[in-house]
């Protein structure tokens, strides 16, 4: 099994910026990283690669001193209260050239998980179906419309202010310029309490909306499979991983 992913750099405080990357996936039993599993840091220009070692190690010592002298280092996977997790901070992230904010592209196999740092421009992983609290943040709140075009290796949607007062006008906008509409949804969900305490679940909203088929066709893109959205207030960009480009 092979899969892509994105993972975020955050920061330790909010006095030194001291970066520091906490990354949790569903995915990563089934690639090996259980919890305690010894896993292998190497950082490099952009990234990282953690590699596990879990199993059939000759000589901790020698692991030790051949990661050392690769500028890596060794960590543990821990389960923490959101699940197995990844957590390095300081001089590893400083050595990949990674700083608080960046995003990162992530691969991963089993025992392999290798991470490269995106181009500048917030951007998060999705499929056809693009959901997430991050589209409120960007103006798409659930009922607003937007329109969506494509072309070869792209799609692109807008956010259309006032667009259900503005529905004939919007229509035949949308017919000149070869456009869908599209109104964004909402869907109710149970928030995950801390593993810690004792408390119900809690309710919140996540908005979404599903990119139309006639625009996946002309952007050459298959209902499904990921995508990388980069956002800004009232527009996002869809294309799918372009892994050369980020160093993999």
């Amino acid at each position: 099994m092979n899969g892509i992913d994105i993972a975020t750099i955050t920061r330790t405080n909010r006095i030194n910026n001291r970066p520091r990357l906490d990354f949790y996936a569903g995915w990563m039993e089934a690639m090996g990283f259980v919890h305690g599993a010894l896993v292998q840091l190497i950082p490099g220009q952009g990234g990282m690669t953690f590699t596990l070692y879990n199993e059939n190690i000759r000589s901790y010592s020698e692991l030790h001193r051949s990661t050392k002298e690769r500028g890596g280092t060794l960590i543990h996977v821990y389960l923490y209260r959101d699940g197995l997790n990844f957590c390095v901070s300081g001089m590893p992230l400083n050595d990949a050239g990674l700083a608080w904010g960046d995003r990162l592209l992530v691969r991963y196999e089993y025992g392999l998980v290798r991470m490269r740092k995106l181009p500048p421009g917030e951007a998060t992983l999705t499929t056809s179906r693009v959901a997430g609290k991050w589209l409120a943040k960007s103006g798409f709140v659930p009922g607003a419309v937007l329109s969506v075009g494509a072309i070869p290796g792209c799609i692109t949607c807008e956010l259309q202010p006032n667009g259900v007062e503005r529905t004939a006008e919007l229509v035949k906008y949308a017919r000149a310029n070869k456009l869908q509409l599209v109104q964004v949804q909402k869907q109710s969900h149970k928030l995950k309490s801390p593993q810690t305490q004792k408390q119900p679940y809690k309710h919140g909203v996540i908005q979404w909306f599903d990119v139309p088929h006639t625009c996946l066709e002309k952007a050459g893109f298959v209902t499904g499979e990921p995508l990388i959205a980069t956002y800004k207030y009232g527009s996002i960009t869809l294309q799918k991983p372009n892994f050369a480009a980020v160093g993999f």
